[in-house]
C-alpha cells in the first residue's frame, strides 16, 4: 500500500530534509538522501536498503514498477516542492541506509584512489565518477573533504559515490606510511620536485594522492609518498582542475 503524504510539516518529510541538509545528522544516523528518478531508481538497482521513497503523486504510474513494495510514499506538490532542489529534479526522492566502509578492502586494492581535502561537490562528484569508471574501486577522503554523501556529490557523480568503498581518514600522513609499509606504490600528484608523467614507472599495488583545489596537497603528505609525478602542459597555465587531473592521472596509472 502507498501513502500519500500532503503536509509539508509531515515527522517523514522533517527526517529527510534533516538528512539532505545535515552532514553530522547524515553520519549519526547512518543515512544518505538522494533526488531523481535516476539516481534513486540506480541506488535502488544497486541493493541499498531504502527507508522512504518519496514520488510525487502526479508521477507515481511512471515509475511505479520499478519501485519496491514497502515504505513508499506519493506526496502532494507542496510536500515535492519542499523536497526539491531545482528545477533538474523530477518527482523522486528517497532515504537510503550507507553501507560501512571495508578497510581490509582498502589495503587489498591494486588501485587506490587518495583524496585530500577536495572541497568542492562538482570536483568530488566528477572524481567519483571517473574512479568508479577506470576501476578505482576503493577511495580514501581526509575529514575535510566534501561529504561523499550530499545530494549534490551524489547526484553528480551518477551514484558512484555512494557506490565506491569510501574510507575517510584523519591522519593522512600515518596513513601514507601504512600504505608504504604494504608495499604500495604511493604517488603524490604536485609540481615542486615532480617527475613528469610518462617518465617513472610504478608498478601495483599503487595509491594516487590528489590534494586540494587551490592548494593541493600538504607538504607532510607530499614527503611521505614515494613518488612525486605532474602532468606535462603548456608552460601558460600552472595547473589543471582537480577533477581533470584526476581523471588524466587515473587513466595512466591504470
Amino acid at each position: 500500500m502507498v501513502n500519500f503524504i500532503e503536509s509539508k510539516d509531515n515527522p517523514k518529510i522533517k527526517n529527510a530534509l534533516k538528512i539532505a541538509t545535515d552532514t553530522s545528522f547524515r553520519r549519526k544516523n547512518g543515512v544518505f538522501f538522494a533526488a531523481t528518478s535516476k539516481v534513486v531508481l540506480d541506488i535502488i538497482d544497486a541493493g541499498f536498503v531504502h527507508q522512504a521513497v518519496f514520488v510525487l503523486n502526479t508521477e507515481y504510474e511512471k515509475f511505479s514498477h520499478r519501485l519496491p513494495e514497502n515504505n513508499v510514499y506519493t506526496v502532494s506538490p507542496a510536500v515535492a516542492d519542499k523536497l526539491s532542489e531545482g528545477k533538474t529534479e523530477d518527482g523522486v526522492w528517497a532515504v537510503f541506509e550507507m553501507k560501512n566502509a571495508d578497510e581490509d578492502g582498502i589495503f587489498a586494492a591494486d588501485k587506490l584512489l587518495v583524496l585530500q581535502d577536495v572541497q568542492d561537490p562538482n570536483n568530488m562528484g566528477a572524481i567519483m565518477r571517473t574512479a568508479l569508471g577506470f576501476g578505482y574501486d576503493n577511495v580514501v577522503v581526509s575529514a575535510k573533504c566534501a561529504d561523499v554523501f550530499s545530494r549534490k556529490v551524489i547526484r553528480t557523480s551518477m551514484t558512484a559515490s555512494v557506490k565506491l568503498n569510501v574510507l575517510k581518514v584523519a591522519d593522512m600522513v600515518g596513513f601514507t606510511q601504512k600504505l608504504n609499509e604494504k608495499g604500495f606504490t604511493t604517488v603524490a600528484a604536485c609540481l615542486d620536485g615532480a617527475s613528469e608523467l610518462g617518465t617513472v614507472k610504478t608498478s601495483l599495488p599503487v595509491a594516487l594522492y590528489i590534494g586540494n583545489e587551490g592548494n593541493g596537497l600538504s607538504d607532510d603528505v607530499i614527503e611521505s609518498c614515494k613518488i612525486r609525478l605532474k602532468i606535462p602542459m603548456s608552460e601558460r597555465i600552472e595547473s589543471l582542475n582537480a577533477a581533470v587531473s584526476a581523471a588524466v592521472l587515473m587513466w595512466e596509472l591504470r
